[in-house]
């Protein structure tokens, strides 16, 4: 909430390489994050919401090795496409959240990789893949608070593996999933 208006290429280029958080939600800042995230290997906190960001995301290379959260949800543009395989590697993530954008594609099995996730949040977009029964093991130590899927297009049923995730919200409202009751 700073009133900061801009591109965010000529925002972001400016970033040292040793930052270790970069908050910069409920701005006016608008157009594509730039390639050069990748250059900063001790990058912990990444928030960009409720802004007007665009395009396909980036594929946060070498800053997924500390990257603890990524928020980058409420954009008034929105961000398309797939979210980069690079993002299911982070085993460091505690927050994802890309809520209220236009993404597509899946949610890999490899989903699974990321013990640490306390928040996961990709309601509001335009996912339409089954989902994976890895989900079941987010949180793998109970971290798991948060876990919302809602407001895609998720087919299939629902993996039994969901089950699993003890003590966290899960929404998965607003989907096409199978009926599987026999009523």
């Amino acid at each position: 909430n700073n009133a900061i208006q801009g591109d965010a290429t000529d925002i972001l280029e400016m970033i040292p390489p040793n930052i270790e958080q970069f908050i910069a939600s409920h701005n006016q800042i608008y157009g594509r994050l730039p390639a050069s995230l990748n250059n900063l290997p001790k990058l912990r906190q990444f928030n960009m919401a409720s802004n007007s960001l665009s395009g396909i995301l980036p594929g946060f290379i070498e800053s997924f090795a500390t990257l603890e959260e990524l928020d980058l949800s409420n954009q008034m543009e929105g961000f398309t496409g797939p979210i980069p395989v690079d993002v299911w590697r982070s085993l460091s993530l505690k927050i994802l959240n890309l809520a209220d954008n236009m993404l597509t594609g899946t949610i890999p099995s490899l989903v699974g990789n990321l013990d640490e996730l306390e928040v996961f949040d990709l309601s509001n977009n335009l996912i339409n893949s089954s989902l994976p029964s890895e989900l079941g093991l987010l949180g793998g130590r109970g971290s798991l608070k948060h876990l919302d899927l809602s407001n895609n297009a998720f087919t299939g049923v629902i993996p039994y593996q969901i089950g699993q995730l003890q003590g966290a919200s899960v929404l998965l409202k607003d989907n096409r999933f199978q009926n599987t009751s026999t009523t």
